[in-house]
């Protein structure tokens, strides 16, 4: 079987092209993830924040007891 000069060319063109596209796609969703996506996103809040989580203090029954209930809620339903 021979392969002929024309063919290897559009072969070689095609394998070129392919490359310097998936590059350039590559390049272009790098930037785009660079510039939207924040750096670090569990860095420390600045300016106004409200803290989510309330540490309890396990030698109050009252506490504990809420805790427990809130573990139950979130073992029955997923929340």
């Amino acid at each position: 079987m021979k392969v002929s000069y024309r063919r290897l060319m559009e072969g070689l063109r095609f394998l070129l092209l392919f490359i310097t596209c998936t590059l350039l796609s590559y390049g272009i969703i790098t930037l785009l993830a660079d510039k939207f996506l924040p750096a670090n996103p569990y860095h420390e809040p600045h300016g106004n924040a409200v803290k989510v989580v309330k540490v309890i203090n396990t030698s109050q029954a009252q506490d504990f007891d809420g805790y427990v209930a809130r573990l139950q809620l979130f073992f029955l339903m997923g929340e």
